[in-house]
């Protein structure tokens, strides 16, 4: 979904094409879960973004929290050590080495070059770029997928501005996720679009889910937040799982949660729903899935940015790409899939067209 500037994983020039159709993968019912703090920590933290280099204008300054991302499992409030001297009224390269320290001593060190530069006066040369912008037609994507038991879907948030849902759903699309609400920046409001989308799109007769594009970090914050949430979407019908949409990733530690935190914060949401009668899907991208979240046994939203996914989780819907176009919408819109015999009170018992042998393997053909 894109809502805040993160590096995101994006689709190679070269992709394999898909050998053979995805399947789904179990997501069983899960009991209310909670991640408690190990005995004994013996995780070092690790770094969410440590680039090789970066540049600063000289007599700027220098602010190594502006340049790296970083958690832990257990820690918080994790200490950080600089090691080299950046001088920033001086053009040059300088090396340093920074060192992450967690509350039980594991410690993690990665080098990072300082470049401090001075800007050319000679003003820009222009040319040697491009304009071309790479899109995907929603009947190619639909096409790289010929299942049965696959929905063919889209997501979006206000920025797609105006939509004709009936000529989405004409062009093959049969569900829609719309951004319901958003927290960010220390602000919380209704995407603008939202009831407009709704009414169109249920009028249209796609399909709906919703999703929270969040950036709580406290328990009280989420609850205080989810009960707007919940205001907004009272009395409306949601055929689909409320997402959980947290991926404001880049300086992670401003938020002062560890990986147990972060997903107590998704428990506790899936918990909220579900004492209000929705069920909860967890939305991340492949990277993040492996190394932050724990779904314990909620749904999955899988991103990925592929033709064929090497994901090895559970998932039960897919989000193929960013560069989606759909008749009735002027805007690159998010493409996605679902595996309608995952949600048979949705699509019907009968919509698997033979898939239920694959679907209980537990293993995934797509990446996302």
């Amino acid at each position: 979904m894109l809502e805040s500037s993160e590096i995101t994983e994006t689709e190679p020039q070269v992709t394999p094409e898909p050998t053979e159709t995805p399947t789904p993968t179990p997501s069983p019912t899960p009991a209310k879960p909670h991640m408690d703090m190990p005995e004994e920590d013996t995780k070092a933290p690790m770094f969410l973004s440590l680039p090789e280099s970066v540049s600063i204008k000289v007599g700027n300054e220098f602010n190594i929290q502006k340049h790296i991302g970083y958690i832990d499992n257990c820690d918080a409030d994790v200490d950080i050590s600089v090691e080299g001297e950046v001088d920033t009224s001086t053009v040059g390269s300088y090396p340093i080495t920074i060192t992450l320290t967690d509350d039980a001593g594991n410690t993690k060190t990665g080098n990072m070059t300082v470049k401090v530069y001075k800007p050319s006066n000679t003003g820009g040369g222009g040319g040697g770029g491009s304009d071309t912008h790479t899109t995907l037609k929603y009947s190619d994507f639909m096409a790289r997928y010929p299942d049965s038991d696959i929905a063919y879907g889209i997501d979006v948030s206000r920025y797609q501005g105006d939509i004709d849902f009936n000529k989405v759903k004409a062009a093959g699309c049969e569900f829609v996720y719309l951004r319901a609400m958003i927290y960010n920046n220390n602000e919380l409001g209704t995407d603008r679009k939202f009831e407009q989308y709704y009414a169109d799109a249920k009028a249209a007769g796609l399909k709906i889910g919703v999703y929270y594009y969040s950036t709580d970090s406290t328990i009280d914050m989420l609850h205080e937040h989810t009960a707007e949430l919940l205001k907004v979407l009272n009395g409306k019908q949601i055929d689909l799982p409320v997402a959980f949409d947290w991926e404001s990733w880049w300086n992670f530690q401003k938020y002062k949660m560890s990986i147990v935190d972060i997903n107590n914060l998704f428990y506790e949401f899936a918990d909220i729903m579900a004492q209000n009668g929705y069920k909860t899907i967890l939305y991340a991208s492949k990277y993040y899935l492996e190394i932050i979240w724990e779904p314990a046994g909620y749904d999955v939203w899988l991103a990925h940015y592929v033709k064929q996914t090497t994901y090895e989780g559970e998932y039960t819907i897919w989000q193929t790409g960013s560069i989606g176009r759909i008749d009735g919408c002027s805007e690159d819109v998010d493409t996605d899939i679902l595996f309608k015999s995952k949600y048979p009170e949705v699509f019907g018992t009968g919509a698997s067209g033979g898939t239920d042998e694959a679907a209980g393997n537990g293993e995934g053909d797509i990446v996302g």
